[in-house]
């Protein structure tokens, strides 16, 4: 080997080295590195762990303290845990028992479709919120509750569990149950005056809150001492409200009687241990009975019955009770109103048979008119004749006493004139006619017989008002012809004036006549009463006064003194 060959392996040998040195450098930096970094990954994985622990340390106090009740439930249904809060909801615990939330399911049809629907929901979706159903315990308990849910999935998005957040909302369900039957049961009967269709309001609301087909309600009738059936919740009555069986039960009997007399209400738990129970249609083994009473008084009851034993609660008792107190009122209006109508009813038919009575009256006032009058013409027309053929032959005293026959007859035939215009007076109005007062009084004043010592005034302008212008021709005409009739002085007066007063016409007549003693003033306005100081007066002619006055719904006084006169004042209806 030459020498140039030895330089350059020495040469090469020395670059190996120096690349060897730079290669153990570089590893002994990078071992540094390294261990330098799995130090720090180890402080940081001691860390995750310590957060780990912390997390599962919170999620646990979470699960165990919550409020409301938390299940995990695998994909089948089957709880796998529960935190205390849902072991006391429900009564099940995991730990000691298998639990499948199937059997937690209302064991109705509607309840578990709704459960089955909303499960696939929860599968579909990944969650669901304020799912609201009924559910049942390990006693048997009823319990409503509000759940939010969510489904577990695996790595590979597969659904393995879900859980759900479970509020019990039984109590506070229960109070808006309460609000929403007294509230719907105030509007349902507002502004109702029937008895029977507010009976049946009450009934169905009342039914329909307390999940049953038997609520009845009954009304006190106090005189017959018995408590008779006005409206049934019945599955036959439902669609008609028609009561098929109107049962009348007497004070005392049954726990309806029983609650009537009292007025303290009832919850019978099992009707079997009760001797009062009455069966309506069907027996039933829970019952529950509160008075409506008004005024500390009884008026009416209101009857709930079950099928189930211990199913009314005091809670029910207080809402029903709640129900009675808001009804009562109604109740009572809607039974003074029935009265009035019955009242009414009868009064109808009252007036019905007193206008066939008049009628009648009327029919047998001209009837015994014309009869009366004919012998009465009869017996005038004889006594002319025996007069006229026997004439010279009778003495004065005899010609007296025809005379007083004749004026007697006239007498009579005036009396029976009067009785049948008296009768008349309400017949044959015509309330639709204008009467000009002004032109009647002048066409009385042609019409009857004024003397020349008598003056007639009109004081001011009389109203056109509406009515029969022959009833307000006898009213002012009898008046007038009665303050002439009873005048003694040797200037009579009479004057006519009125008074606009509203809704009302106030006239009055004055006299300067003989006057009238205070104690006649009733007196006069009856039939057939007269103060007997005229010879021609038959009685009747204030009477009929009265009676048109009355006809247009008015009234009639007077005032008077004895030698200085009498003012007759009325009221005439616009």
């Amino acid at each position: 080997m030459s020498i140039k060959e030895i330089e350059i392996l020495q040469r090469a040998l020395e670059r190996q080295k120096k690349a060897r040195k730079q290669a153990e450098k570089i590893l002994e930096e990078k071992s540094l590195e390294l261990f330098n970094i799995s130090q720090e990954l180890k402080i940081v994985n001691e860390q995750l762990e310590n957060l780990l622990d912390e997390k599962n340390s919170q999620l646990k106090g979470i699960f165990e303290n919550i409020n409301d009740a938390y299940l995990v439930m695998d994909i089948h249904g089957n709880v796998l845990k529960m935190n205390d809060v849902a072991v006391n909801l429900f009564g099940f615990d995991v730990n000691e028992e298998e639990v499948n939330v199937v059997s937690l399911i209302y064991p109705e049809q509607e309840d578990y479709d709704y459960a089955m629907n909303s499960y696939a929901e929860l599968l579909k979706n990944g969650y669901f919120t304020n799912y609201i159903a009924r559910v049942i315990t390990k006693t048997n308990e009823i319990k409503w509750v509000n759940i939010n849910s969510s489904v577990v999935f695996d790595k590979n998005n597969n659904p393995i569990a879900a859980q759900g957040i479970i509020r019990d909302i039984t109590n506070q369900r229960k109070e808006r149950q309460v609000i929403e039957v007294i509230s719907n049961t105030a509007k349902s009967i507002l502004g109702k005056e029937d008895i029977y269709e507010i009976a049946w309001e009450i009934s169905k609301n009342i039914a329909n809150y307390l999940n049953t087909d038997d609520c009845v309600i009954y009304l006190v009738k106090e005189k017959k001492k018995q408590l008779e059936l006005i409206a049934s919740f019945d599955k036959r009555e439902r669609e008609n409200k028609k009561i098929y069986d109107k049962m009348r039960l007497p004070f005392g009997k049954g726990v309806v009687g029983s609650v009537a007399n009292s007025g303290i209400s009832e919850i019978i738990n099992n009707t079997n241990l009760d001797d009062r129970y009455v069966v309506y249609l069907t027996p039933k083994l829970s019952e529950l009975t509160v008075p409506i009473k008004n005024e500390d008084k009884v008026i009416g009851v209101i009857n709930i019955e079950h099928q189930e034993q211990n199913y009314f609660t005091e809670e029910h008792l207080k809402t029903i009770e709640g129900i009675a107190d808001l009804v009562s009122l109604q109740l009572r209006s809607a039974l003074n109103i029935k009265k009035r109508k019955k009242v009414e009813k009868k009064n109808i038919d009252l007036l019905k048979k007193v206008e066939k009575s008049n009628q009648e009256l009327e029919e047998y006032a001209h009837i015994v008119s014309h009869d009366l009058k004919s012998p009465i013409r009869s017996i005038h027309a004889l006594t002319s004749w025996i007069k006229s053929d026997n004439a010279g032959v009778f003495d004065e005293a005899s010609l007296q006493n025809f005379e007083l026959i004749e004026n007697t007859l006239e007498k009579m035939e005036q009396l029976i004139t009067d009785v049948l215009e008296y009768s008349s007076i309400t017949n044959g109005a015509k309330e639709n006619n204008d009467v000009d007062l002004n032109l009647l009084i002048e066409e009385i004043k042609k019409v009857i017989y004024i003397p020349k010592n008598v003056s007639i005034k009109v004081l001011q302008e009389l109203p056109i008002i509406k009515g029969d212008k022959t009833k307000f021709q006898q009213l002012f005409q009898n008046l007038i012809s009665n303050a002439i009739k009873f005048n003694d002085k040797e200037k009579g007066i009479i004057e006519i004036d009125v008074k606009d007063q509203n809704s009302f016409y106030k006239f009055s007549i004055k006299d300067n006549g003989i006057g009238i003693e205070k104690e006649h003033f009733d007196k006069i306005f009856k039939i057939f009463q007269s103060l007997k100081k005229s010879k021609d007066s038959s009685g009747i002619g204030l009477s009929i006064v009265k009676k048109i006055v009355n006809f247009y719904k008015g009234e009639i006084w007077l005032e008077s003194e004895i030698n200085k006169g009498t003012t007759f004042f009325f009221t005439i209806k616009k």
